[in-house]
């Protein structure tokens, strides 16, 4: 029994990694849109780094905010997702690093979510359900 639910849940893996791509891109773009649509202040978000004492507090936040939206996009074509994969990675390092380690995992869940899955992209791709498997992405 335990057999053949292995081997129904295996051959069918890429329909996880579609939803895992989805919520999380999801939760990237929705992040950022208020920023992205102006609806926000991006100086708000530039204080805050500011505040943490990262250099080029404008430039960071800029870059922040974009590369999340444009790899939540990536995420959720499943195109081009090592690369987008590295990005938020590296994105998510810094967030955690600068800004979360001393919080409650409550108050940090998300941050940690996004960079473990962002490694889990990193190792398996965007899986057979994606743009990158249909264009050669």
């Amino acid at each position: 029994m335990l057999h053949r639910v292995n081997s129904f849940f295996n051959k069918r893996k890429d329909y996880g990694i579609i939803f895992l791509r989805l919520v999380i891109a999801w939760r990237l773009i929705a992040g950022v849109w208020p920023f992205v649509v102006r609806q926000k202040p991006v100086t708000g978000v530039i204080s805050f780094f500011d505040s943490l004492h990262l250099p080029l507090p404008s430039v960071g936040a800029n870059v922040s905010i974009y590369a999340q939206f444009i790899c939540g996009i990536l995420y959720a074509l499943g195109w081009w997702m090592r690369p987008a994969a590295i990005i938020m990675i590296i994105n998510f390092s810094v967030a955690i690093i600068a800004a979360h380690m001393k919080d409650a995992i409550t108050d940090s869940f998300a941050a940690w979510a996004i960079w473990a899955a962002s490694v889990l992209f990193l190792f398996t791709g965007a899986g057979k359900l994606s743009m990158e498997r249909h264009r050669g992405g």
